[in-house]
């Protein structure tokens, strides 16, 4: 190519991929530093496609999202695409079926393939080039980072994989078992992304609290000791993790997110269901009252804690005294944060071929019912803890008006969002700590004017 490659990344699903993505545009970026980086797919040469295919419907987005992408390059706009991630993991035949067109189609190694990263841009065009990856290469892998964006926050994988077998999940048959990273590949690019701006790190994996597991002789957690030692990185100002699995939530973690320095109260653990046995059906933790005891024990260590969760409805088998029995659970718990999905039946997964299947108007109606349970304890959580107080947020987003951003309790994308109007002409720095007052408190948003 004569001219800068111009290169654009769509990066679909979790926050695990967008922190693949944006290693794999630092491994682009390294190998041609002329290369421009497009946020629009049009005004590229080369779109990269990280997709995820944890359910069907994220496999229809990634085949609509390739759909538009295909029109772009039969228009002339676009000369290569590249698809990647988990939905040609374990769909790839029906991905290149789909669309034929494809320059390169690779599963959930993709982001190891170096090689092939630094050939991507050069001409004449080469035979896509993937290799094999160990365990040893995941655990030890490093890269550039390219952060996508003016946020000041950045996700951190520190493993990948799964070792659980939940009956509903496809993950540990996308990704494999658990792969820890070693400490000082995890330390080391974080303090690459504190670097690159980053004030805020948010620790992710299919399970957090798995964390080194794999690295010990007795399968003993080391997430606490990650954490430790991230705490003391120098010009950190916030640390996050996301995604803790129940029974690994160990009074040594607790401990230590209570005890330190940069760690928000803020914990993660999606704990599906309350019912003993739609939980013994998933292959979750499932004794009686064992949701009950964790959250009493979280609460116990950090009484100020923002605690969220997720929920499946209409699980296979579901009645409805168990579906009830989720919502007085979920209305005694009173989290701060609470999601639920339809279940969705994969066919890839155990839970498939159960029987007494969930019809798909039962399932829907139970969302709407378990919504607006979750939405009225949100709506007085944020009342109670917010409304006419000062609060410190973190500024994400300026705007002509003035800015948004999260409270230390609330996490990106799922959390509540703070719209602040500034009568200053000066507003806060993205990434910054500042005062607000709020005068209005909704389930999800909040409004307040800067101190």
């Amino acid at each position: 190519m004569l001219r800068k490659p111009r290169v654009c990344m769509i990066s679909l699903g979790c926050a695990k991929n967008q922190a693949d993505s944006e290693t794999v545009l630092g491994q682009i970026v390294v190998a041609e530093r002329r290369a421009v980086l497009c946020s629009e797919p049009e005004d590229a040469d080369i779109v990269v496609v990280n997709t995820c295919g944890f359910l069907k419907a994220a496999r229809d987005e990634a085949d609509e999202t390739l759909s538009a992408v295909e029109e772009l390059q039969v228009s002339g706009h676009v000369k290569r695409i590249v698809v990647i991630g988990c939905y040609p993991q374990l769909w790839k035949g029906q991905v290149m079926k789909r669309h034929p067109g494809l320059y390169a189609v690779m599963g959930a190694d993709a982001m190891y393939q170096t090689r092939f990263w630094e050939e991507l841009l050069r001409d004449p065009v080469v035979s896509p080039i993937q290799e094999s990856v160990d365990v040893a290469t995941i655990r030890t892998f490093e890269a550039p980072r390219v952060l996508v964006g003016s946020r000041p926050y950045a996700y951190l994988k520190i493993s990948d994989g799964c070792s659980e077998h939940c009956t509903y999940c496809t993950i540990p048959q996308i990704k494999g078992p658990l792969v820890s990273r070693t400490p000082e590949t995890i330390l080391h690019e974080a303090e690459q992304l504190v670097q690159a701006g980053a004030s805020e790190i948010i620790l992710v994996a299919q399970n957090t609290s798995a964390y080194g597991m794999d690295l010990s002789p007795n399968r003993h957690p080391r997430l606490a000791s990650l954490l430790r030692a991230l705490d003391e990185l120098q010009g950190i100002t916030l640390l996050r993790v996301l995604y803790l699995y129940p029974t690994l939530v160990t009074d040594e973690l607790l401990e230590t997110m209570a005890g330190s320095r940069h760690i928000v109260h803020y914990v993660d653990i999606p704990l599906q269901h309350t019912d003993p046995t739609i939980l013994k059906s998933m292959s979750r933790p499932w004794t009686e009252k064992s949701t009950t005891r964790i959250i009493e024990r979280v609460r116990e260590a950090m009484p100020d804690a923002a605690i969220r969760s997720t929920f499946i409805v209409g699980f296979p088998g579901e009645t409805e005294d168990q579906f009830q029995r989720l919502l007085h659970d979920v209305s005694a718990l009173r989290l701060d944060h609470a999601s639920a999905f339809a279940y969705s039946r994969e066919a890839k997964a155990v839970s498939a071929t159960f029987p007494n299947q969930i019809h798909e108007a039962t399932k829907n109606r139970r969302l709407r019912e378990f919504m607006a349970v979750q939405q009225e304890i949100s709506l007085s959580i944020n009342q109670q803890r917010y409304l006419n107080k000062d609060i410190q947020i973190i500024v994400d987003e300026t705007t002509q008006s003035g800015f948004s951003g999260r409270t230390m309790l609330d996490a990106p994308d799922v959390d509540n969002v703070v719209v602040v109007s500034s009568v200053r002409k000066r507003k806060p720095a993205v990434g910054s700590i500042c005062t607000v007052h709020i005068t209005a408190a909704g389930p999800y948003d909040l409004e307040g004017i800067l101190v």
